[in-house]
């Protein structure tokens, strides 16, 4: 008989077991909440905002004869999805200059790059900012140093992604 009493005291249910199991799902359930929800609870509003952007696409040391074929007005395109980009905003085509050492006299000297030239082309459109701070046009995400294979109506080239602004809207 004192056998049967021993095994049910060894099984008994007490309140230290019930607050140990309630402090067990109290905090997982914080854990849970602060990886779902990142402790960011209210800030919805600012997730996926559209916002109007501009950047700038460069390219150096392209062949002369590409001088004025990206004009104002043109729209690009990403080429390796077909993305629609935006409307360029501003071209600069400028002289490419190499800058080479000159080791017998020991100085830096700069030079016209013959046959070549420097693009930069400036895009504007609609983007919608990410919660990580990324920029996604029309799906297509915009990083700057990003290499982008961009199309125009009579170029097609890979350009860098220099710069990344938004515009204040009036």
């Amino acid at each position: 008989m004192s056998s049967v009493n021993k095994n049910r005291r060894k099984y008994r249910f007490n309140i230290v077991d019930i607050l140990l199991l309630l402090i067990i799902v109290v905090s997982v359930a914080g854990i849970l909440f602060l990886y779902f929800f990142d402790g960011s609870v209210g800030a919805d509003e600012k997730k996926n905002e559209t916002v109007d952007i501009i950047f700038t696409l460069s390219q150096t040391e392209v062949p002369d004869i590409l001088r004025g074929k990206v004009n104002i007005g043109d729209s690009v395109t990403a080429a390796d999805g077909g993305n629609e980009l935006g409307e360029v905003t501003d071209t600069e085509y400028t002289d490419s200059v190499y800058t080479g050492y000159d080791s017998e006299n020991n100085v830096t000297f700069e030079e016209l790059y013959p046959g070549k030239i420097d693009v930069k082309i400036r895009v504007s459109e609609s983007a919608i900012k990410g919660e990580d701070g990324l920029y996604r046009v029309n799906g297509y995400v915009l990083t700057p140093g990003q290499t982008i294979e961009v199309r125009f109506p009579y170029y097609t080239g890979e350009m860098v992604c220099t710069s990344i602004s938004e515009v204040s809207k009036k």
